[in-house]
């Protein structure tokens, strides 16, 4: 295959849960919330909202509603000098249609084009970024009090890495075992 600059960033971006203790400039967070802006979704509704905290107080108050109980374990990404919330507006007709229909809600597959967008963008910058799903989604809503069919998704972690990692090496299967042209998986 020929090098690819997008590639490349795919490649560069991964799992960080160690930050620098160095606040982001809100000119890079506003390109990743820009990225996420422009992501495709069912039918152009663009259910997802990004809900950002970067004041140490707010982020610590969110912390404390989604990192407690059985949710401790994930508490440590909270030292991450931004926290994300991606939420998304489930009353959406086109999404309730397709549920029907297809037994996918739309709305969740957006939410994950436009994560991604978001944690790309990051990447190109230098920033690191941790996807979040183990958090406590009702102390969540509850803490922010999320109304209006607005549906916690995820939290993603978002700052300096720690230290350099080194080129990553994923563990992937080979495009022979997740690809298939013309005929269903083996």
């Amino acid at each position: 295959m020929k090098p690819s600059a997008f590639i490349d960033i795919c490649l560069a971006r991964r799992s960080v849960r160690k930050f620098q203790d160095r606040p982001v400039e809100k000119e890079k967070i506003e390109r990743c919330l820009e990225a996420a802006r422009i992501a495709p979704s069912a039918d152009n509704f663009q259910p997802c909202r990004f809900l950002v905290f970067d004041d140490p107080k707010a982020k610590e108050a969110l912390a404390d509603a989604v990192f407690t109980g059985a949710y401790a374990y994930t508490r440590p990404l909270a030292r991450a000098p931004v926290l994300v919330c991606l939420v998304i507006k489930e009353s959406l007709l086109v999404n309730k249609v397709a549920a029907a229909a297809l037994g996918t809600k739309l709305q969740f597959v957006d939410a994950g084009i436009a994560g991604e967008h978001f944690v790309l963008a990051a990447a190109e910058q230098g920033l690191g970024t941790c996807w979040i799903g183990w958090f406590n989604a009702r102390g969540l809503s509850k803490h922010l009090g999320l109304k209006g069919g607005y549906k916690p998704v995820c939290l993603i972690a978002l700052g300096y890495p720690a230290e350099d990692q080194g080129p990553r090496t994923p563990r992937r299967k080979p495009l022979s075992e997740i690809a298939f042209f013309n005929s269903p998986p083996r």
